[in-house]
């Protein structure tokens, strides 16, 4: 893997892969990216609940819903388990006075030495405005 640079993903930019929004091109350009995408385990649960509101609204077909899911998964080379990153999401959260399911993220790419891609402009905000910048990529 050469030149590659493995990214972390959130779940703001991977449901985008899957639901037409603002960011969904870009989102979908890392799709076409030699770079490896991981992600904590919890982007599952967390896009499921996107979907899920999606299908509520009315604004998603439940079948398709139930697709994206099944498929989700294989867009990553690894789904690190969340249990490992939460005592250090848990610190990052605390300190950037931040939801801790986004700080899982944060933790696995902090940790893995990797960039985060987000389209949580708060989050992002949040984590730059701490000094992580460098960590941070904005899904734009």
């Amino acid at each position: 893997m050469d030149g590659l640079m493995t990214l972390v993903v959130d779940a703001s930019v991977a449901v985008k892969w899957f639901v037409r929004e603002e960011g969904t091109d870009a989102a979908r350009a890392l799709l076409a990216m030699p770079d490896p995408l991981i992600a904590p385990d919890w982007l599952l649960i967390e896009a499921a609940s996107t979907f899920w509101k999606k299908v509520k609204r009315s604004e998603l077909l439940t079948v398709h819903a139930q697709n994206h899911l099944s498929v989700l998964p294989g867009f990553f080379q690894q789904l690190v388990p969340a249990a490992e990153l939460v005592a250090e999401a848990f610190r990052l959260s605390v300190r950037l006075k931040h939801p801790i399911y986004d700080c899982l993220y944060l933790a696995l790419a902090i940790d893995e030495g990797f960039t985060l891609v987000t389209a949580d402009r708060a989050f992002y905000d949040a984590a730059a405005n701490a000094g992580m910048a460098d960590r941070l990529k904005e899904l734009t």
